[in-house]
């Protein structure tokens, strides 16, 4: 396996250059399989044909229409339960609802709904053990456990997971879907305060993906690693990842991702020491998060703005921003641990202590509560 060694001295800078692959990429979900309803008709067959068509739907949806695809989801489930087991073999049906009920599992935890997320998976791995063992169909029910495992911030049993799916993948020569789980292996890591394993975790996935085969997965890949060379005090070469990769961010057109683009801009102009152009990037990142009613951005970014001014020894100012923080967290009513966080960040300021290591304190705290993994 020389290549997996050597994606981590190869560096980022070998593969970013085929980011602009994704701005002739089409960013549009891409449907798979049958047409769908149309074929509700036509026998069992179909019927099977109509189940891998509802779950690829529901899979193009899972960026832009949570609900559609927990919908979608459902109704897969729905046929997949309908199928008589004595026109495919009963294992090869259980195979079948085993995938369309751990792909309503995903649906719902992209929903926010982990609680039901659970369910369907636990209903997921109840119908594989009945069916073929197929090792492929294992591998996709645990990456999407690994996923809700990220989701409830369980991260070393996530990290557990994903190292069994890369395994299954590789083994079965794989390398695309192998990439995706060792991207996902680096974003845990990442989330569990080691950026710098999870910077060689994502080289290695990116490696062994084409940017055109899922531009957005990559385009969060990309995102992840430069945030964690910043974290990394790695400003450098964040800034020259970035910059190669700006086509990338505009080509995908999500204002979301726009606004991030501006977070981390102001990042790395603040690790650098660029005062002035990283206080513009936070002030646009802040208001355009404010825009969306997006709490826990607001915060972050207004977190990231108080550390710069507390820098340039504007104390005053860093504790009216951190009064107004609190304030759009109670009309929110987001996490009391978070309004808890924050209210000792403000009786730090007012007492002029030294308030920056507890302010990173904060920000890692908020950090990690606001973590939604791919």
């Amino acid at each position: 396996m020389s290549w997996y060694a050597n994606c981590i001295d190869t560096g980022a800078e070998d593969w970013c250059v085929n980011l602009d692959d994704l701005t002739h990429a089409s960013l549009e979900p891409r449907e798979m399989g049958f047409s769908g309803f149309s074929l509700l008709r036509r026998g069992a067959s179909q019927s099977w044909g109509l189940c891998e068509s509802l779950i690829a739907r529901s899979q193009a949806c899972r960026y832009q229409d949570p609900e559609q695809m927990v919908l979608l989801a459902e109704r897969a489930v729905a046929v997949a339960e309908g199928l008589d087991p004595m026109d495919h073999g009963r294992e090869l049906a259980a195979d079948l609802r085993a995938r369309a009920f751990a792909e309503l599992g995903n649906a719902y935890r992209v929903a926010d709904d982990l609680e039901a997320a659970e369910r369907m998976l636990r209903r997921a791995s109840e119908w594989s053990a009945r069916g073929t063992q197929d090792p492929l169909l294992l591998a996709r029910i645990m990456r999407l456990a690994a996923a809700q495992r990220g989701s409830q911030r369980r991260f070393p049993e996530a990290l557990a997971l994903l190292d069994a799916v890369y395994t299954i993948y590789e083994r079965h020569g794989d390398r695309s879907n192998a990439g995706r789980a060792m991207i996902s292996k680096g974003l845990y890591t990442g989330y569990s305060n080691d950026p710098e394993r999870a910077i060689q975790f994502l080289i290695i996935g990116l490696a062994m993906i084409h940017p055109a085969s899922d531009p957005k997965l990559v385009l969060s890949a990309v995102h992840n690693l430069v945030n964690f060379l910043t974290d990394c005090g790695r400003f450098h070469e964040a800034r020259r990842i970035l910059r190669r990769s700006q086509k990338a961010y505009f080509a995908a057109g999500d204002r979301l991702n726009l606004i991030k683009l501006r977070w981390m801009e102001g990042k790395i102009a603040f690790g650098l020491g660029e005062h002035d152009r990283a206080e513009t990037a936070f002030r646009d990142a802040q208001s355009q998060f404010e825009q969306l009613g997006l709490g826990y951005n607001v915060a972050l970014v207004s977190l990231d703005l108080t550390a710069l001014l507390l820098d340039k020894g504007e104390t005053l100012a860093a504790r009216k921003l951190v009064e107004q923080t609190i304030t759009i967290f109670r009309s929110r009513r987001i996490a009391r641990e978070s309004l808890a966080a924050l209210l000792l960040l403000q009786r730090s300021l007012d007492s002029d202590r030294s308030s920056v290591g507890l302010l990173q304190t904060v920000r890692t705290y908020l950090k990690r509560l606001e973590t939604r993994p791919i």
